[in-house]
């Protein structure tokens, strides 16, 4: 008997993308799965910035389960057996009462935040700095995909994980139906300017992460006090939701970067001169709207199949929520293609 292998592109390299390889690599072997995501590294939002000898997680800074979400426990159990995650025990000062209670566990990532996604992404093809800009179905029923660099690629199902506004980006043939472009316009996310900030040497101090009520600075975390690994001291900075959305297109990175660098001086004097300062732009940071009723993915085209996916399509914007993603696009795969009935669980024995 010949089976017939089926290729699936996934667009992205996020923590749903991530998932989502994982579960189809694991339980549904006769898919050819590969990744193009345009950045240098895995981890989409929950990124790690490496600059020479030093590293910093810019994005997601931990991750946060609540007793209560029974469907993310299999994730902590599996990411702390492998040494991926450990509990955070550090201190936290004046964080939002939603990361406060018995109720909930931080965790931290000692190699970084992305060290996530490639953990579920190892094994999986995945190629960096591809950038798609073009999705084109053929009269064969494939999925004609091309990067900026007019390479291109045929595949069977195609899966767009970026945030939603970006997939309005792509040249659609066939387009997408007005009703779901009209929905897809309507998400939201919030901007957000971060600084990484390296020192020789950092003031003694009794927090590791501090969120601060200030029109510029929302949030401090000093990086290797968190993840607890010899590199040089570390401030990471993420400015305030309104002062993104007020410098959204007005201030280059770098302007808002030595804006936000002065601020922290004022609020921060016993800082030391640094001896680095990497300013980044988030255009996509966070969630603010999602997409219209949560369906958890959209199918954009179902013959071939071609659907997006994501936390731009879930009530909530975290981590559990985008693995929810990765698994429900995983189950709308396999029933696509008539695939045996399979669990997250299935994939904690490969």
């Amino acid at each position: 008997i010949l089976f017939e292998v089926m290729s699936v592109l996934v667009v992205g390299a996020g923590f749903s993308s991530s998932v989502l390889c994982k579960t189809l690599r694991a339980t549904a072997p006769l898919l050819n799965v590969t990744v193009w995501e345009k950045s240098r590294g895995a981890g989409g939002r929950s990124a790690t910035k490496r600059d020479g000898e030093h590293s910093c997680d810019i994005g997601t800074q931990y991750l946060t389960h609540y007793k209560s979400d029974k469907f993310f426990d299999p994730y902590i159990t599996l990411l702390k057996s492998v040494d991926v995650i450990s509990e955070f025990s550090g201190k936290i000062v004046d964080p939002p009462s939603k990361y406060e209670g018995d109720d909930c566990r931080h965790y931290v990532a000692v190699k970084g935040m992305n060290s996530l996604s490639k953990y579920f992404l190892s094994g999986t093809n995945t190629f960096f700095g591809t950038k798609v800009v073009s999705v084109k179905v053929q009269e064969n029923k494939k999925i004609l995909v091309c990067n900026e660099d007019n390479r291109s690629a045929e595949f069977d199902i195609v899966v767009l994980t970026m945030p939603a506004p970006q997939i309005l980006q792509l040249k659609m043939d066939p387009p997408i139906s007005p009703e779901i472009e009209s929905k897809i316009k309507e998400v939201e996310f919030t901007p957000r300017f971060s600084l990484m900030i390296v020192f020789d040497s950092a003031p003694d101090t009794d927090w590791v992460m501090k969120y601060h009520d200030d029109s510029i600075i929302r949030f401090t975390v000093w990086d290797h006090l968190k993840r607890r690994k010899g590199l040089n001291p570390t401030l990471l900075c993420h400015c305030s939701a309104p002062y993104a959305v007020r410098n959204l297109d007005v201030k280059t990175k770098e302007e808002a970067g030595k804006e936000m660098l002065e601020r922290l001086r004022a609020i921060m004097p016993e800082l030391p001169e640094p001896i680095k300062v990497i300013p980044h732009f988030w255009r996509f940071g966070q969630v603010y709207k999602p997409y219209k009723d949560t369906p958890g993915y959209v199918i954009l085209n179902k013959d071939p199949l071609i659907v997006a996916g994501g936390d731009s399509f879930m009530r909530i914007s975290n981590l559990s929520k985008a693995a929810k993603s990765g698994e429900m696009v995983a189950e709308l795969i396999r029933q696509h293609r008539g695939l045996p009935k399979f669990h997250f669980k299935d994939t904690l024995k490969h």
